[in-house]
């Protein structure tokens, strides 16, 4: 029977964002491994999970069903035309009701706070050494989710932002294998949990060929487009493309982005660096070029000022 490994369903305006992705067989999602050699079987079994590809799943609320297809990597993406659906089932094709087994929270309600936080995780709010294939894969297999450092001043805002009841979103690049490794990371470093945006499931050789693709823009677009009421704070950082999709989101969206916050990842910036810089710096928005020492303190006091925060 199909197993549900990853769900996201959030809120916005007069519809809900229901992703997620969905395999062949049952697993083991949430893992708290106890030593170096059970993550990195942990991370390299997730690799091995065929997907339930291509098949038609429903999603039932009292009033409604609603058909959604998988695509070849068994990843769905659906806007549905109403407010909310607290209790909703989701069905295979066989009509066998899918048990809901992540630790991780799934449904995420609307906020009344005026401002959506949408942060990058890998090297804005954990170190994960994007930059370097070789790397990201060491730290991925060999360092359990306890030992993952987080980036403190990135983790601080997010407390500042938590604290101040404004939804903080997450959207990474990161594949949707890595989601229960991700999420015991957010356990284990107390990183305010949010909802969680994923790219398809891979195979493990994929991991060595950057991907691309328009994951975060077309995520951002969907959010953005469909919270007309509301202004965002951006965060990332720059080892991948995080600049120039958020000059991109930017230009398109002038009036709703508020600030955004990009952090510099090594001791010196290169030229392609400072280029994409200056050029999110053209559009107009507030933006902030932080480094992991910087004072958190006299930014959260500035944030308070500027956003009316006692």
């Amino acid at each position: 029977m199909a197993f549900l490994w990853h769900l996201t369903a959030v809120e916005l305006k007069d519809k809900v964002l229901v992703t997620g992705t969905i395999l062949k067989n049952e697993t083991a999602i949430d893992k708290s491994p106890r030593s170096i050699l059970a993550n990195a079987w942990n991370v390299l079994s997730s690799y091995r999970k065929k997907a339930y590809k291509r098949k038609c799943i429903s999603i039932k609320t009292q009033e409604q069903t609603f058909s959604v297809k998988t695509d070849k990597k068994g990843y769905f993406f659906e806007i549905l035309p109403v407010e909310d659906f607290d209790d909703f089932t989701i069905h295979d094709e066989a009509q066998n009701l899918l048990s809901i087994d992540q630790i991780h929270p799934y449904y995420f309600k609307k906020h009344s706070t005026p401002i959506e936080i949408i942060s990058d995780i890998d090297d804005t709010v954990i170190h994960s050494h994007t930059a370097s294939a070789l790397k990201r894969i060491f730290t991925i297999l060999f360092k359990r989710p306890k030992r993952r450092n987080k980036i403190l001043f990135s983790n601080a805002l997010l407390d500042f932002f938590d604290e101040n009841k404004f939804r903080i979103a997450y959207l990474s690049k990161s594949e949707s294998n890595l989601f229960g490794l991700i999420t015991a990371i957010f356990r284990a470093r107390e990183i305010p949990s949010g909802p969680l945006f994923l790219t398809s499931y891979l195979k493990f050789k994929a991991l060595f060929k950057p991907k691309k693709g328009k994951h975060k823009q077309d995520f951002l677009d969907q959010l953005i487009s469909n919270l007309p009421d509301k202004k965002f704070i951006l965060m990332g950082d720059d080892t991948q493309r995080d600049m120039e999709v958020y000059t991109e989101v930017v230009n398109r969206y002038k009036d709703r982005i508020i600030k955004v916050y990009i952090r510099q990842t090594t001791f010196t910036v290169n030229e392609n660096q400072t280029k994409q810089w200056e050029t999110l710096q053209a559009t107009g928005v507030d933006c902030m070029y932080f480094q992991d020492d910087d004072d958190i303190n006299v930014e959260i006091e500035e944030l308070k000022e500027s956003l009316k925060i006692i």
